[in-house]
């Protein structure tokens, strides 16, 4: 059987002539990719043609079988027409450049600048730079460390939180430069671990096992203390509160082990909407390009839900590769499309969202499970596990 399609594409350097042509249903990416390179060897140099690879997207997703097949699981109706086959240049597979081993558990990661923060549970902070040297420990917690996030951090000062077993929140300010802890806030108030922080400018909130999320302010005090109390309590879900996110200056998303999802209005402290999704949440992540919600589940799936929407069907996409839970996920800062996660089967994926049926590439070294990813800086994927390392792969 052959198909009539076109080939289109943003890419002006490698477009060509708006002609159809007839080619074999049975047409895999690799045959596409030669028929491709086949018409552009006319106007493009071998040279330029051997240093790019090709992907192919037809009805807004990725080609991952024949393209009769993923026609006919669309619309086998198009069969008969003309079909549009877009290329877009291949990402290329995240490379590993490094392991950066502790003492136990690395359980959360976030890197800022040329710094990189390690939460573990040896009850230490550990601040390293991006070429994978370890600049000090900091002790604080009297239990493991569950939670991070950066405030600040530029030519050697730096400023952050982090959250822990030991039921508190530490807000730090640390000067590499006369490698001195300038300021030690401690944050009291939950009754359960503190397993997740969300940063929005000059104020942040909690997530604990004690089921309730907490607003603290960052502004200085009027009198020096070192202590701090919450703003305000919101008894948010049933069970634990696995992950929050910010999804603009006045909502947050949070979700739990009592299989929900909320939305939560910050000026009214009003629950605007709830998801219930039927297993435990343990992660989300919020795009800041398009806005979409990506979570990891304890069932092993991954799922895309359009939280704009006030009616209609908020899920968008499921993603099924691991093997195990998927403890945690975060989307690329730039682009709309890709996303990693970690999950028990000890294994990190990197995912576009236009690939239902399997992910870009799997990013194999961790000998145990995934607790942790982070993808704050587009070059740099981290990303940190029960085999006490924290790995760095670079993403071009």
């Amino acid at each position: 059987m052959s198909l009539q399609v076109k080939f289109i594409t943003r890419l002006d350097k490698y477009s060509v002539p708006d002609t159809t042509l007839v080619i074999p249903s049975s047409s895999t990416n690799s045959q596409l990719e030669a028929i491709l390179k086949g018409l552009l060897q006319t106007t493009v140099s071998s040279n330029d043609l051997s240093r790019i690879s090709f992907d192919f997207l037809c009805l807004n997703k990725l080609i991952r079988s024949s393209l009769e097949e993923h026609i006919r699981e669309k619309d086998e109706s198009l069969l008969e027409s003309i079909i549009s086959i877009e290329y877009i240049e291949k990402f290329q597979g995240p490379l590993p450049e490094d392991a950066l081993m502790h003492d136990d558990w690395v359980s959360d990661c976030k890197s800022l600048g040329d710094s990189i923060l390690v939460a573990s549970y040896d009850t230490k902070v550990h601040l390293w730079n991006n070429q994978g040297e370890h600049i000090i420990s900091l002790p604080g917690h009297t239990a493991p460390v569950r939670s991070l996030a950066f405030i600040y951090s530029d030519e050697g000062e730096h400023e952050f939180i982090s959250g822990s077993h030991d039921q508190t929140i530490l807000i730090w300010k640390y000067d590499q430069n006369k490698n001195n802890v300038q300021s030690l806030i401690t944050c009291k108030g939950h009754q359960g671990t503190i397993e997740t922080l969300a940063l929005q400018k000059l104020y942040f909130c909690s997530g604990s096992f004690d089921k309730t999320i907490k607003l603290w302010g960052l502004e200085k005090e009027k009198e020096k203390s070192s202590t701090k109390e919450c703003r305000l309590t919101i008894n948010a879900h049933n069970e634990n509160v696995s992950s929050i996110g910010w999804n603009s200056p006045n909502e947050l998303v949070s979700c739990s082990w009592d299989q929900t999802i909320k939305l939560w209005n910050m000026d009214t402290i009003q629950s605007t909407q709830t998801f219930k999704c039927g297993k435990a949440v343990l992660s989300l992540d919020i795009s800041p390009v398009n806005g979409l919600l990506v979570c990891g589940f304890t069932d092993r799936f991954i799922r895309l839900y359009d939280t704009r929407l006030q009616e209609g069907y908020v899920l968008r996409s499921t993603y099924s590769s691991h093997s195990q839970w998927v403890s945690s996920v975060m989307w690329s800062r730039k682009s709309e499309y890709l996303f990693v996660s970690g999950s028990y089967d000890s294994l990190v994926k990197l995912w576009d969202t236009r690939s239902l049926k399997a992910p870009l590439y799997d990013l194999q070294g961790h000998d145990d499970r995934v607790l942790c990813v982070d993808w704050s800086i587009d070059q740099l994927i981290l990303s940190g596990g029960a085999d006490n390392s924290l790995k760095m792969f670079s993403f071009r």
